[in-house]
């Protein structure tokens, strides 16, 4: 930990590297196809409330995780190089079937479940799939909680706390227009998808080498 005093410890670089990371986990080209197949049944108004809430439940999992992530971590005695790693495997682990199957990762295994519940019942699918694990996953709460541990700035957590509304956002703004997009897209989802995989096998390596590197300081 560092002076509060002494202003922001992250860089442009680290604020750039959190945003892109959290918007290649989400992968809108992926989000567009998993969310098309369950809105795209709902009337607009509804459609509406969904992504409302779906980007309210993402902003309130990831303050949750900036900003009291780490002292849970601290409670249960595990590092921040530990989680590093540990994040990057999920990501890793999350990006190599987008690389290699693309739009087809993308469809909900159980959408005949989801097909058959109630359209006055959209409340069920807001909370699962769509917000836990299809916008914030496990992954993406690592991520979050690691980043956060690298600084105590209160500028610093100012500018991810941010970062995080604008990725709501996004996902607002995907989740709303997913059926529209999915019909317009057509076969360059599975393209957009396999590129957003290899983003994130790339960003997974660099954290993981962060990670061990960091394990090795203080294990070695």
């Amino acid at each position: 930990m560092v002076d509060m005093i002494n202003g922001p410890v992250l860089d442009a670089g680290e604020y750039l590297l959190f945003f892109i990371t959290l918007l290649s986990l989400f992968s809108p080209p992926a989000a567009i196809a998993a969310f098309a197949s369950l809105t795209e049944r709902f009337a607009a108004d509804i459609q509406k409330k969904v992504a409302k809430r779906v980007a309210r439940n993402y902003i309130i999992v990831m303050f949750i995780s900036l900003t009291v992530g780490e002292y849970i971590l601290i409670a249960l005695g595990i590092n921040t190089p530990a989680l590093m790693v540990t994040g990057g495997i999920a990501i890793f682990l999350a990006g190599i079937p987008m690389m290699t199957y693309g739009q087809k990762l993308s469809t909900v295994s159980k959408e005949d479940e989801y097909q058959a519940v109630p359209r006055s019942d959209w409340e069920q699918v807001v909370a699962v799939p769509m917000t836990f694990p299809m916008a914030c996953g496990g992954a993406t709460i690592a991520i979050a909680i690691s980043t956060a541990s690298m600084t105590s700035a209160p500028v610093d957590y100012l500018i991810l706390l941010l970062i995080t509304v604008l990725m709501a956002a996004i996902v607002y703004g995907i989740t709303l227009a997913a059926s529209g997009l999915a019909q317009r897209l057509g076969g360059s989802i599975d393209i957009l998808t396999r590129v957003s995989g290899i983003i994130i096998v790339a960003i997974s390596i660099q954290i993981l080498a962060r990670g061990i590197s960091g394990l090795i300081e203080i294990y070695g």
